[in-house]
């Protein structure tokens, strides 16, 4: 066997593809989103899924109506896999109303800030993961490097701001 099937059947543990739930509803519940930016990366670079299954199973993990017919479509060509969508469901239930009281605690920018900055690593990683898996470590820093330019660009523009509004109000 495989070290990398070794690691693969690890970490199809139900109580790993749970925390990965409980980690997605948290996401998702502070995002207001679904959490398929951040489950499909997991699914792919942790458990070793393609692409096609991890969308798949995303989907069957955020079941209601509105997915259902793209769920069904994607299960009939063989890229669902049930039993991994239940346990991250289960764990995505808690995670969901846990990250939604943590969102109240935040303020709207912080919001924006968290949202913006994973957006910024998602789209990174999406275009540079594009050169072929052989390159998935240079992906990954290339994402966080846009990551960090971004950072900068926003702590420079609100220096910048803070400079200009302290200056003006001192005239």
């Amino acid at each position: 066997m495989l070290l990398a099937d070794a690691v693969k059947e690890h970490l199809v543990n139900p109580l790993i593809l749970l925390g990965t739930g409980v980690f997605v509803g948290l996401y998702g519940g502070i995002m207001g989103l679904g959490g398929g930016t951040i489950m499909i990366p997991i699914m792919v670079l942790l458990l070793g899924f393609t692409q096609h299954e991890a969308v798949g199973t995303s989907l069957a993990v955020m079941l209601p109506p509105i997915t259902l017919p793209a769920v069904i479509n994607y299960w009939r060509n063989g890229h669902v896999k049930l039993g991994t969508a239940a346990w991250i469901a289960l764990g995505f239930i808690g995670g969901a109303i846990v990250g939604a009281r943590i969102a109240q605690g935040l303020s709207d920018q912080t919001l924006k800030l968290i949202f913006g900055f994973v957006l910024v690593y998602v789209a990174g990683y999406t275009i540079f993961d594009t050169l072929g898996k052989e390159h998935l470590l240079r992906s990954i820093l290339f994402a966080a490097v846009l990551v960090l330019v971004a950072a900068a660009f926003f702590a420079g523009t609100r220096y910048y701001d803070q400079l200009h509004t302290t200056a003006s109000a001192a005239h």
